[in-house]
């Protein structure tokens, strides 16, 4: 992957990384009205972002298949590339309907994340233990609360009851010199230790 290509896939990452933290920074001060419209803006800047990405994706799918065909032709110049491009990246998109379409993007782990968050903003909790973990509207699908990833091995922490992924945590707490913080929001636990984690 390029530098140019890491950097767009960087854009969309930093554009919904800020919504969350706009929404974990602003939430308490709109009530009523505000507060839903604020959301609902929110809402759908993270779509877009959901969107474009796989457009993005999409798009250096069909530029490296163009590519690959030039070099085969080596030279000849029978096709006009920006109408294929414009072409192809269309029945893509139509191919892709599916993974494009709203109900599948409000299942992408990004989005579940700030509906989980809003939740946790608005008292919306019910106490639960696991209340930390992202789950998608799939059966049981968990997030780490550090990679953002799919736990595979999941881990509880005896001190502060929150569960990671165990590769995830193990690496942090190897890695990192000092006091590991629990990178759940709101938990008070400053010292995630390897010997505090058992297998869930």
């Amino acid at each position: 992957m390029s530098a140019l290509e890491d950097r767009q896939l960087k854009y969309f990452k930093t554009g919904i990384d800020f919504v969350l933290t706009s929404i974990k920074a602003v939430l308490d001060h709109y009530e009523g009205e505000d507060k839903e419209k604020y959301l609902e803006d929110q809402k759908k800047l993270v779509l877009e972002y959901l969107a474009m990405e796989i457009e993005y994706n999409i798009g250096r799918k069909i530029l490296k298949k163009l590519q690959d065909h030039l070099e085969e032709k080596e030279g000849t110049m029978n096709t006009d590339m920006e109408q294929e491009f414009e072409k192809l990246f269309e029945e893509e998109k139509k191919a892709n309907a599916e993974k494009l379409g709203i109900d599948s993007l409000k299942k992408s782990p990004r989005y579940v994340e700030m509906e989980q968050i809003i939740k946790a903003k608005s008292g919306g909790g019910d106490g639960n233990a696991d209340d930390d973990l992202v789950m998608g509207e799939e059966t049981n699908v968990y997030l780490d609360p550090w990679s953002k990833k799919l736990i595979d091995i999941p881990v509880r922490n005896r001190v502060c009851n929150h569960i990671y992924d165990k590769a995830t945590a193990l690496k942090m707490c190897s890695r990192t010199k000092g006091k590991v913080k629990c990178p759940v929001m709101g938990c008070v636990n400053n010292n995630v230790k390897s010997t505090d984690l058992n297998e869930d």
